[in-house]
């Protein structure tokens, strides 16, 4: 790199820094900053004597452009990241390489939300202050103070000088974005970049509404113990959030608990990036000290990218079960969160304009947890003016049938369109529906293709010899697709209810269906005032299932089912323990929650999918959101999981 190009560099990421630190605004990932951010490190590094007064190498954050900001007492560092076990083995290595026994470690999540400092003088919150450039940042005390998991008060009396984590939930970030799509307001990018904008806010009656919420995660001055772990647990028993998966241990454990950590994310009701990796002893890390920017005893590991940004190349749309046309992103490939990323959601024709994406532009992708791939923003400063307008089709792209608007989605009405036959086949042998493994997305396309499956009822058709000679398949395959066609045969009931891909009927309505009726037969036969007897159906519910049912070829394909011996009767082995009692579970469980729902089920209780007069029970994880306080003020029994589990006599 030449020092005209070192310069550059050192340019752009301070435009980077502005759009981040001021604006909230990013035009590039966490990831894409971080390479760039070390390919300049690395030229200062071998060219010491050219480092630019203005690198951001010089810098914690980015001083702030507003008028009303504060000195922090102690300088409010940053971390350093790493990508990978070897250059986290590094960093061990060199942390540990001067002392002698073992050193203790601890490990927590790394929140990705927004830093700050929090000071108490004589048992009272006095002070918040955001990182800004780490030596003064914005006063942002009076939006602090609306998190209501931070005490104001505290019994001890001496002054603290605490660091945090501010974050919006997951769920409350989705409830702000939507308020601001219905206000025609842009969308927040991500739930940090949200949290961040909402401290900055003037008007702490928003952040209030907002719900932010902390993790404490060091003591800065007013330490108590020897240890930073020690003092955690001080913390908590002064009532202060601090993250529930924090643990210590000496260096073998390290590897373990960072995999154990990034196992949980998707879990999580608050978004992590990483894991954060501390020396415990606070002698040790004296004596390893700090750089201008990070300290010496303390790394960030990052896990793989939930977002990037790349290059939207072109649209195609995709007809499903329903007829509903999605656009469909197709971009110039990217790694993010681990897997190789070509395709993204573009929604509907509405989310097109309101995002303003056209074909060519850099767009930011985000895939998190299971859920598809999604452009979320547009990058309209990478712009060179040969992009083009994203145009709906007016014919459907599988059959050419005219497509009609019902709602914000463009729809194919015509029940014969090879993409909508071939989307109810798959969704009726998906894992939730009849889990018939061996027909996924790619083999019923082969088999349609072919003329093995022309609809739902082909399944069963299926027989010895009719696909081991296919390429890519074979005798084995044959077998085991045979074998769990026959096994679908048994499954739940209201689980084959889900499985005929009645629109608006999700599982947890068709549970309540199949408790309610029994059997297919007085499904069939329920009237509108039968249906609005069941608490969670509306008329949009019940207006499918009629229509549904008094289509004729709809009742054909239940007599055919019926004559290869679906099951199509509720099973009375369900218990009536938890009979006509309505739950609903929210925040961060020790297992997964479907082990409770289906505990629930089993034991003859309902779901819920949200809070109302109607549920008798909320079973509360960590974090559990703006769902515990509805709960709270409705007189709704609040039960953590072991109490839930002593419910049903599985009590430890």
């Amino acid at each position: 790199m030449t020092y005209e190009e070192y310069l550059n560099l050192v340019a752009e990421l301070n435009h980077h820094c502005v759009r981040y630190y001021i604006y909230n605004d990013p035009i590039i990932s966490d990831y894409e900053y971080d390479m760039l951010y070390r390919k300049l490190l690395e030229f200062e590094r071998l060219h010491p004597e050219m480092v630019s007064e203005d690198s951001p190498s010089k810098r914690v954050g980015f001083k702030i452009d507003k008028t009303k900001t504060l000195k922090h007492d102690m300088k409010m560092l940053s971390l350093d990241n790493v990508y990978s076990e070897g250059e986290l083995l590094n960093f061990i290595n060199r942390s540990s390489k001067h002392f002698d026994g073992e050193i203790l470690w601890t490990v927590e999540p790394k929140i990705d939300g927004a830093a700050v400092s929090i000071i108490y003088e004589g048992g009272v919150l006095k002070s918040a202050i955001s990182r800004g450039d780490g030596y003064e940042g914005e006063d942002i005390l009076h939006n602090v103070r609306t998190i209501r998991t931070l005490p104001v008060k505290i019994k001890e009396t001496g002054k603290f000088i605490l660091r945090g984590e501010v974050f919006l939930s997951k769920e409350n970030f989705k409830l702000i974005n939507e308020e601001r799509k219905r206000k025609g307001e842009p969308l927040f990018a991500n739930p940090r970049n949200a949290a961040a904008g909402t401290l900055k806010l003037l008007d702490s009656s928003i952040a209030a509404k907002r719900g932010l919420d902390i993790f404490i995660y060091s003591i800065e001055e007013g330490r108590k113990y020897k240890g930073h772990f020690e003092d955690m647990e001080y913390l908590r028993e002064l009532n202060f959030p601090v993250n529930e998966n924090i643990t210590i241990g000496h260096r073998d454990t390290i590897f373990t608990r960072v995999k154990e950590i990034g196992n949980l994310r998707s879990s999580l009701s608050y978004d992590i990036d990483g894991a954060v990796v501390k020396v415990n002893d606070y002698e040790i890390r004296e004596i390893l000290g700090e750089t201008i920017k990070y300290p010496r005893w303390a790394i960030a590991y990052k896990f793989e990218a939930e977002q990037a940004t790349t290059l939207l190349k072109d649209v195609s749309f995709q007809v499903g079960r329903t007829g509903i046309v999605t656009p469909v992103a197709i971009l110039e490939p990217v790694n993010i969160s681990g897997s190789t990323v070509s395709k993204a959601s573009l929604h509907n024709e509405d989310e097109i304009h309101r995002l303003g994406v056209k074909i060519g532009d850099t767009v930011f992708v985000e895939k998190s947890g299971e859920i598809i791939p999604k452009v979320v923003k547009v990058v309209e400063e990478k712009r060179n003016g040969d992009e083009k307008d994203i145009v709906f089709p007016t014919e459907c792209p599988s059959c050419k049938n005219v497509l009609k608007k019902v709602d914000a989605y463009w729809k194919c009405l015509n029940l014969k369109c090879p993409d909508r036959i071939k989307g109810g086949i798959i969704h009726f042998a998906s894992r939730d529906a009849m889990d018939i493994k061996g027909l996924g997305e790619k083999a019923v396309d082969r088999f349609f293709e072919i003329g093995i499956l022309k609809n739902i009822q082909d399944i069963y058709k299926i027989k010895h010899g009719d696909i081991r000679y296919i390429d890519g398949f074979g005798e084995l395959s044959e077998e085991n697709l045979l074998k769990s066609i026959e096994e679908s045969k048994k499954r739940d009931f209201y689980r084959l209810i889900y499985a005929l891909g009645i629109d608006n009927i999700g599982i947890r309505t068709a549970q309540l269906l199949a408790s309610k009726f029994k059997d297919i037969d007085n499904l069939m036969s329920a009237t509108h005032d039968d249906l609005f007897d069941i608490h969670g159906v509306g008329e949009e519910i019940a207006n499918s299932l009629i229509e549904f049912f008094s289509n004729e070829e709809n009742r054909e394909l239940i007599i055919f089912l019926k004559s290869v011996g679906l099951n199509m009767r509720h099973s009375d082995e369900r218990g009536s323990l938890l009979s006509g009692v309505n739950f609903l579970i929210t925040g961060t469980l020790s297992r997964p929650r479907k082990f409770y729902e289906e505990l629930i089920v089993k034991n003859g209780g309902n779901i819920l999918s949200s809070v109302s007069k109607n549920l008798n029970y909320l079973i509360v994880g960590d974090n559990p959101g703006s769902k515990l306080e509805k709960g709270k003020k409705l007189g709704i029994i609040v039960l953590n999981e072991e109490q839930f589990l002593e419910m049903i006599g599985m009590g430890v």
